[in-house]
């Protein structure tokens, strides 16, 4: 697996240099643009420096291709999960399922955030229903095994954006298809396993 580490410019909007206060998980999401490649959606996180769309990056994008983009350093919050609107389901900011997994880091958007705790994957999608190729899926079985392995979690601290927040369809395909994680993640397990043995 090789990591491409183009990071982001110091800024408040993608990369605040805030640092990252534990590793509780791992949130996948898509980048819902099928015609950007990882740099390019790697420029776009680049391009909100300047705060008029607001909050937003990852810490790593995958490509069509495979190519894996490191934005910022894992030690620094990435803006990927955090939520000013509310769920539909719980009527609070974060799902019931963030509220217990992160705890305090899923009680007030204001003052705290997933995004303390969690490290952001964007995949590249190859349409707008979310599929994505085998490269891009290989890679980020290879990156979520490394990262499970060096922050001690397991395949089933891999979530979505739509498990945290609830009402984005992120990763799309992965939110219709909800069997597509839990294939995911036992891949994840597998590839760790076979690694060990």
């Amino acid at each position: 697996m090789t990591i491409k580490q183009h990071l982001l410019t110091p800024n408040e909007w993608s990369r605040s240099q805030r640092r990252i206060k534990e590793v509780l998980g791992i949130v996948m999401h898509w980048t819902a643009n099928p015609r950007a490649n990882a740099e390019q959606n790697r420029n776009y996180f680049e391009s909100r420096k300047n705060g008029r769309d607001g909050y937003g990056s990852a810490h790593y994008i995958i490509g069509q291709d495979g190519t894996i983009i490191q934005c910022i350093p894992l030690e620094e919050v990435a803006y990927h999960c955090g939520s000013s609107q509310k769920d539909p389901a719980s009527g609070k900011f974060y799902t019931d399922y963030a509220r217990t997994k992160f705890k305090h880091y899923a009680e007030n958007w204001k003052t705290n955030s997933p995004n303390y705790c969690t490290i952001g994957i964007e995949l590249c999608p190859t349409d707008n229903e979310g599929h994505f190729t085998d490269e891009t899926i290989n890679a980020a079985i290879a990156l979520c095994a490394d990262l499970c392995k060096r922050f001690n979690l397991k395949a089933v601290d891999i979530t979505t954006h739509h498990a945290i927040v609830g009402w984005k369809d992120c990763p799309r395909l992965w939110v219709k298809q909800p069997e597509l994680l839990d294939a995911f993640r036992a891949s994840v397990t597998d590839y760790i396993a076979r690694r060990e043995a």
